[in-house]
């Protein structure tokens, strides 16, 4: 028999800090976050525009050594899962550490630009990078531990030696997807009996040298240069995401151990369902099919629950939102029209990795609070785009026991999840 399988901790490191309530107060107020970036080291087109994460001391949750060995992005990874387990009230040291797994969501490698960049500037001083220059002068330079800092398992390592666990344990490499299979996957190998708590979440930061200018290049990144005004999903004006960074965890155990320990519950992991790209390689990216096919399957395993609210992907680019906009309607059918459909991104930024985690921590706060955070920078409706998006800067009031979000990553890839209020 399938076990329940229940959110008993949440962590979340974002643009809003790392305290749930504030959180839950910018959303629900509408405050976007993005703001002009100082200047990024290594990177030297047009001002950026994003959202970073704020309030974050790291040694305030990372132990200091173990922190000279993390990129910044691995820190909020594991500071948002230090803050999940504190939530919890797990007893880890009290339990068999072969019931215990976790399961993170990365993009991959992830390492500090800026432990590289002394030797990018060495080698480049003349004007023109030299490969020969480079190791003779710039090595020398770089932090010796560059590349192990941003390994994409670092998470993974960090929390399984800390916490004990030694059941299954997955790392999923799969960028804006990630956070959202992670939970998928924990939630599936609790309620078989595989393990009975487990780690589940993602970090991410798009707000490296490199992947600015990947996403510029690629027309992805919005070029609005008013940080109050970028980031527009399901607008017609759309021009691409607000890129941000952070990390979101939840701990998961079964319902039985929650209610036996007395535990808090936030909410319930009711179904899950992902699904792969069926286009040709040039054509890869959020498609309609795989929105539907993802949030279809999710709602059959949630036992055909049909959603009171949608926390959309909401990319902000003009073939994502259309497409997901289309899935909600094919899956969704006639309450399609009347089903609410926020979009945090318009707020909080793309975290990529992290976001399928972060914005679980949004939609149960949203069935806990009884309302839906709007949809900011939504002023001039897409007729693509024809659903109920609580356009507007207030959270609504929504009487709403379940919710559904769907996110997609670059690639293809796409993964949903029916979540529950607090059995």
């Amino acid at each position: 028999m399938k076990r329940r399988v229940v959110i008993t901790g949440i962590g979340v490191v974002t643009a809003f800090g790392c305290d749930l309530e504030a959180l839950w107060r910018a959303l629900a107020a509408g405050r976007p976050a993005g703001r002009t970036l100082p200047t990024i080291d290594g990177y030297t087109g047009d001002a950026v525009v994003g959202a970073p994460v704020t309030d974050f001391s790291p040694r305030a949750h990372v132990d200091p050594k173990a922190l000279r060995l993390m990129a910044p992005a691995v820190a909020f990874g594991v500071a948002a899962a230090a803050l999940a387990a504190a939530d919890s009230g797990v007893p880890f040291d009290a339990l068999d550490p072969a019931r215990l797994g976790a399961f993170v969501g990365s993009r991959g490698h992830s390492s500090d630009r800026q432990d590289l960049m002394p030797a990018v500037r060495q080698t480049a001083a003349g004007g023109t990078f030299r490969l020969d220059t480079f190791g003779a002068e710039g090595l020398p330079l770089v932090n010796p531990m560059w590349l192990l800092k941003g390994l994409a398992n670092n998470v993974l390592y960090f929390l399984s030696l800390k916490y004990r666990l030694q059941g299954t344990n997955n790392n999923i490499s799969m960028g804006g997807v990630a956070g959202t299979m992670a939970i998928g996957e924990a939630f599936h190998t609790i309620q078989r009996g595989y393990v009975d708590v487990a780690f589940a979440g993602g970090y991410d930061s798009a707000l490296d040298a490199d992947r600015i200018e990947m996403f510029r290049r690629s027309g992805l990144v919005t070029e609005e240069t008013d940080p109050a005004r970028a980031g527009r999903p399901f607008d017609r004006r759309r021009d691409g995401f607000l890129p941000g960074e952070g990390a979101g965890f939840l701990v998961l155990e079964t319902l039985e151990s929650a209610r036996g320990r007395g535990a808090r519950i936030h909410g319930e992991v009711l179904g899950y369902g992902s699904a792969g790209p069926a286009s040709a390689v040039p054509a890869l990216g959020p498609s309609a099919d795989g929105f539907a096919r993802a949030l279809g399957a999710a709602l059959d395993d949630a036992g055909g629950r049909v959603p009171d609210v949608v926390f959309a992907h909401g990319l902000a680019t003009r073939s994502s939102d259309a497409d997901e906009t289309r899935a909600v309607k094919t899956v969704l059918g006639a309450r399609a029209g009347t089903t609410p459909v926020s979009a945090p991104k318009s707020m909080l930024g793309n975290t990529f990795a992290a976001s399928g985690a972060i914005e679980a921590a949004v939609a149960l706060l949203s069935l806990r609070h009884g309302r839906v955070p709007p949809t900011v920078n939504l002023t001039e409706p897409d007729e693509a785009c024809d659903l109920d998006y609580v356009a507007g800067t207030a959270a609504r009031e929504v009487a709403a026991t379940t919710a559904a979000l769907d996110n997609a990553n670059l690639g293809g890839a796409h993964a949903a999840l029916v979540l529950g209020r607090t059995p």
